[in-house]
């Protein structure tokens, strides 16, 4: 008889009650630190991603059980939302809403109704529409191209958020004009664990950690020795000097910028973050980094921020006191950028520091 999931648990990950992962490498992406204690560490591979569930190893044994139904949410968010193999919900509305209402579940419907809102918070900087962009740029196909000025207006003409109608009581959605796609590439981690937190909470794991591939963390209570779970904040241009180190604590994380995805051309660098009010790769920061309520919100707002430039994300924040940001302007031409901060208290972050330095003359 074939071994199932539920079974290899039962059979297996019972014999390992008591004993801890090792601590996460200080090397990744982010550094999670303070690991002085035990830690249980439970990943899987899911959303192109690396999603792990991190707790203390002080927890009662069910707490290895609930990781695995938390990891399966995650399995189940991927599903949901893969539009590039096999057939899912978020497909299925591709398809089909230019042409009729589609229905659809309360994931898909909360993830429209979020990225409405911060459209209009953002003046149009946040869109999950972009997809004819990103192709448009050559992107989605990993070859960088400049595309003319009229197949730019050509690809504009394709997307749009006021073009998807959501009827949130019926939970259906329809696209007001064909040729239109929704993406989940800016909010659909984040929504994950927001959602994977919902199941761990609701099977008592209250102080726990969320990792979705180091690019978005959602962090619940603290561990029984510490105030907050500490993490570091990389700095893109420098894994050894970390930029900052945050306390966080029933709040999502995320970090979005254009280190890995970009080309250059003619001496110019273009990353893969597009503004879609113009159509054109964002180009004045190179790296944002967010804490919010929610890690849907967190990554999200980290996109929007590098279409919006570090000028009118700090007048967002000024009327949101609850959205922390790190900002990583593009290096001036002697590759230094000077680190921006915005609402976080001396005992939420402390700046390590002030400024990064880059030799790579590629990123200039």
């Amino acid at each position: 008889m074939p071994t199932s999931r539920r079974s290899f648990f039962s059979e297996g990950l019972k014999k390992l009650a008591g004993q801890a992962a090792d601590a996460l490498e200080l090397k990744h992406p982010l550094a999670f630190l303070g690991l002085d204690k035990s830690y249980v560490r439970m990943k899987r591979e899911a959303m192109a991603s690396h999603f792990e569930v991190i707790f203390g190893a002080y927890e009662k044994t069910q707490s290895r059980e609930t990781a695995m139904y938390v990891l399966d949410e995650i399995d189940r968010f991927d599903s949901l939302l893969n539009i590039w193999r096999g057939r899912s919900e978020l497909k299925e509305v591709n398809e089909r809403a230019a042409l009729e209402p589609v229905p659809v579940g309360e994931e898909i419907a909360e993830m429209v109704k979020i990225a409405k809102r911060i459209h209009h918070e953002t003046g149009g900087a946040f869109d999950i529409t972009t997809t004819p962009l990103s192709r448009c740029w050559g992107f989605f196909q990993r070859k960088g191209v400049i595309p003319h000025a009229e197949d730019i207006e050509a690809a504009k003409k394709r997307i749009g958020m006021d073009s998807i109608a959501l009827d949130e009581e019926a939970k259906m959605i329809r696209f007001k004009k064909p040729d239109l796609e929704i993406t989940p590439a800016s909010i659909g981690k984040g929504l994950a664990l927001d959602y994977a937190l919902k199941i761990a909470q609701e099977r008592g794991l209250k102080d726990v950690l969320l990792n979705g591939g180091f690019s978005s963390v959602l962090a619940s209570g603290a561990p029984a020795w510490k105030d907050a779970w500490q993490i570091d904040v990389r700095n893109p241009f420098d894994n050894e000097r970390p930029i900052a180190r945050l306390q966080l604590k029933n709040q999502g994380f995320s970090s979005s910028g254009s280190e890995e995805q970009f080309f250059l051309h003619e001496g110019k660098r273009y990353g893969h973050i597009i503004d879609p009010r113009t159509g054109w790769p964002s180009s004045e920061v190179f790296s944002v980094s967010v804490v919010a309520p929610t890690a849907a919100l967190a990554e999200a707002l980290s996109t929007a921020f590098c279409v919006m430039g570090v000028e009118k994300t700090l007048e967002y924040c000024e009327n949101r006191n609850d959205i922390g940001v790190i900002l990583i302007p593009m290096p001036d031409d002697k590759g230094r950028s000077e680190i921006i901060t915005s609402n976080f208290s001396p005992d939420c972050m402390e700046v390590l520091i002030k400024s990064c330095q880059t030799k790579n003359r590629d990123i200039v």
